[in-house]
């Protein structure tokens, strides 16, 4: 019998395709630093919920390389402080951190990257970071005050783990001008909502911005040169958590917000103005300025970045998009009651003043196809379009406002006789108009063509069948037989040698089968869909899916009070029965622990890494329950594990089990209490200091009360104390501690600890302010 070890996780989202009751696929949290430079080669913190240590990882750029350094470390229950009062707030999810190397080769152009993570339980869904092109500098945490920026622009990844932290950076502007702020969280699906301000070193607020709409954030303002200023990073109702991670890049420059037109023809030289903060006279008002642009020539390419260089410095790089009309040049709406178009045309418009609606009209054929899209959010518009078309007579014929997954808008409309028909383009946003404001339309004809699409995972179990959905857009009457081919596909996994998407038919599901005896195992399996239309064959991609052959767990575990509620006294452990139920010829050891989906906030408590010994069908899991829980709220925890199992190729795998229901408790009045005769003392630089303290127990706790000093990362190293051991009779001591060389006002916590039965730690702690004066 092999001898299996247990790990344990937790549930955070469902996936797209079911695995065994009770098993829990991986979830991906979170990276930082979130991306990095061109170039560079670093070393990154993966944050997983689910995760272990056999997992593996998927970039879907494949330039970039994404490499494991460690297996994943314990889960990661947040610090103090913590919420507390009668509103329940819901939990994120407790990750796991994996120790990784990011390699981005020097010509990978700046954007967004995706990458996945599965192991035997699944697939994850896709997680983003960001290749960029400044300067790259990393938040040091554990700091007091401002991190200092050595020079400008720079990009800087942060994390808001703590709630009521707020990140600062301090930096001396070089020039009178111009200095921009942005903020990135959503473009990496961080929870983050972020509130950029920006001070003078003696505190005044220079200016701010808030993100109360779920997008991205910028600001720019005036700095004089020489000057120091402190940029601040928080979340707008100061919330934290580790998979708060940001990317903040500081520039001393003006900062675009729209180009017009939008986009050009490649190849082309023409003039483009940009619109935004500064562009002109270095003024923190919004204003344009012209640049005569070539458009790069690449056929490959949909868009080019481009960074506006001024007197008063260069702009953060700004996207332009390139264009397949043909047109020479894409024109600029001017006003009139209703533009005219020959179409095909594209068109770059502006909300201006109180307009919210522009208008459109051309002239159409009987049974002419056309597909129009109207773009704001893909330009980085705050815009939220909607459009419409009404036909000669003034009846609306099409409409159209979000297309999934975006703000923007989008239709394909057949024209149902001769004659002049308007569209009309309409902001919903509730945007005061400003020459920024702007979006692009684009009216094509349809051609006869078809799309594909598959979904980012797929599971399926070992000696099982799974079906994997690809989704056809077919356009302007295409009603062909799609062929689709698959690549990719690892060992043990087949499907039908022939694939066909029927004439006319929307999707096909194509059933994969994973071979009893396979390897457990993931990979990115790509496919591509041809059609022959008029002679003439047209392939298209439908893209990737992360495919992963999963182990069904041999084994279950439940709570024995399934969801009853145990009193029990706070800052004690609470030894909780956990029932095992094992398959037949499964009874090799298990390791028990603390979930990382839980129902809500932890508010500090946790539970052990748990070993469960071979044949073991109930143990008793220990979670302690800190003493500041209020009585007032039941807890409940979650307990997952996860066994150590071969696949049937001899592979090491490790197959995680969810409990099926809730260890639940109330606490209790505390049997436990530490407290000091002094709220605060002052003392001097290496001077040894006494704190008094008073210890109150109840009378089971029989056992010594070990004293001991907690230190963080801003006082650890530089302020000493060796432990005590209180035998039970004594409830009072002088406790010594040793101030080194760091002065100031810190907050010292002394962590009194009674063995309660010689196994069952209860802990009460004290917190003494100390103001160190320099010698």
């Amino acid at each position: 019998m092999r001898n299996h070890r247990l790990w344990l996780t937790l549930l955070l989202m469902a996936t797209c395709s079911s695995v065994a009751r009770g098993q829990l696929a991986p979830s991906i949290g979170y990276m930082h630093p979130a991306g990095g430079e061109a170039g560079q080669t670093i070393e990154v913190l993966l944050g997983g919920y689910d995760w272990t240590p056999d997992m593996q990882i998927f970039v879907l750029d494949p330039r970039i390389q994404l490499e494991i350094l460690d297996a994943p470390g314990p889960v990661i229950v947040p610090e103090p402080p913590y919420w507390f009062g009668g509103a329940v707030r819901r939990a994120f999810p407790l990750p796991r951190e994996t120790r990784a190397r990011l390699t981005i080769p020097a010509d990978t152009p700046p954007g967004i990257v995706h990458w996945q993570a599965a192991n035997a339980n699944g697939a994850t869904s896709r997680g983003r970071f960001i290749v960029g092109q400044d300067p790259e500098m990393i938040e040091r945490p554990g700091r007091k005050g401002p991190q200092n920026i050595p020079a400008l622009p720079v990009t800087i990844s942060g994390q808001i783990t703590k709630i009521e932290e707020v990140d600062q950076f301090r930096f001396t502007a070089t020039q009178t001008g111009p200095v921009s702020c942005t903020v990135v969280t959503h473009g990496l699906k961080s929870p983050l909502n972020a509130v950029i301000q920006v001070h003078t070193a003696d505190g005044q607020l220079v200016a701010d911005t808030v993100d109360t709409e779920g997008r991205d954030c910028s600001l720019t303002f005036t700095s004089k040169a020489g000057h120091h200023y402190i940029a601040s990073v928080h979340d707008v109702s100061f919330r934290g958590n580790r998979s708060f991670v940001y990317r903040l890049t500081l520039t001393q420059g003006p900062r675009v917000v729209a180009a017009i037109p939008a986009a050009g023809h490649r190849g082309v030289t023409q003039m483009v103005e940009f619109v935004g903060v500064g562009v002109a006279s270095g003024e923190p008002v919004l204003e344009s300025t012209t640049r005569e642009i070539i458009f790069p020539t690449d056929a490959q390419a949909t868009s080019f970045r481009y960074r506006l260089e001024t007197r008063y410095g260069t702009a953060p790089s700004y996207e332009l998009f390139l264009s397949d009309l043909p047109q020479t040049t894409e024109p600029v709406a001017q006003e009139s009651d209703a533009h005219p178009l020959n179409l095909p045309a594209a068109i770059t418009g502006t909300i201006e003043g109180t307009a919210t609606e522009d208008r459109y009209r051309f002239d159409g054929k009987k049974d002419d196809v056309w597909q129009l899209s109207l773009e704001a959010a893909r330009h980085g518009s705050p815009l939220d379009m909607a459009l419409s078309i009404h036909g000669p007579e003034g009846k609306q014929l099409a409409e159209n406002d979000d297309l999934p997954e975006t703000t923007d808008a989008g239709l394909q409309f057949t024209v149902p006789s001769d004659g002049t028909y308007q569209v009309t383009v309409s902001d919903l946003s509730g945007q005061q108009g400003h020459r920024g404001l702007t979006y692009r339309l684009v009216i094509r004809k349809s051609l006869p063509d078809f799309t594909l699409s598959l979904p980012e995972l797929l599971n399926v179990p070992l000696g099982g069948k799974g079906s994997l959905e690809v989704k056809a857009t077919l356009m302007s009457g295409f009603n062909e037989p799609i062929s689709i081919s698959i690549a990719g596909l690892p060992e043990g996994i087949s499907a039908a040698e022939e694939l066909l998407i029927p004439a006319g038919k929307t999707s096909l599901a194509v059933e994969l089968t994973v071979a009893a005896d396979a390897a457990a195992g993931a990979s990115l399996v790509s496919i591509h869909g041809t059609a022959t239309l008029a002679e003439n064959k047209l392939t298209r991609p439908a893209g990737q899916t992360l495919l992963a052959s999963t182990m069904k767990p041999p084994f279950s575990i439940e709570g024995e009070r399934k969801n009853d509620v145990t009193k029990w006294p706070r800052g004690t452990t609470f030894p909780s029965p956990v029932l095992i139920e094992r398959d037949e010829g499964f009874d090799d050891p298990l390791v028990l622990e603390m979930a990382s989906g839980q129902s809500y906030h932890r508010m500090g408590i946790t539970g052990p890494e748990l070993p469960v010994p071979a044949g073991a069908t109930r143990v008793l899991y220990p979670i302690f329950l800190p003493e500041w829980l209020q009585t007032s709220t039941t807890g409940r925890m979650v307990v997952n594990g996860v066994a150590r199992v071969p696949d049937p190729r001899g592979n090491v795998r490790y197959v995680v089990s969810r409990l099926k229901d809730r260890l639940g408790f109330l606490p209790v009045g505390a049997l436990l209490k530490i407290s000091s005769d002094v709220e605060e003392l002052q003392v001097t630089q290496g001077e040894t200091f006494e704190i008094p303290l008073t210890i109150h127990r109840a009378l089971q706790l029989l056992e010594p009360a070990r004293l001991e000093l907690r230190t963080d990362e801003t006082t650890e190293g530089l302020l000493s104390a060796e432990a005590v051991q209180l035998p039970s009779q004594q409830n009072s001591t002088q406790f010594r501690v040793v101030a080194g060389t760091l002065a100031g006002l810190h907050e010292l916590t002394v962590r009194a600890t009674v063995m309660k039965d010689g196994k069952y730690p209860v802990v009460a702690e004290t917190r003494v302010l100390v103001l160190v004066a320099p010698r």
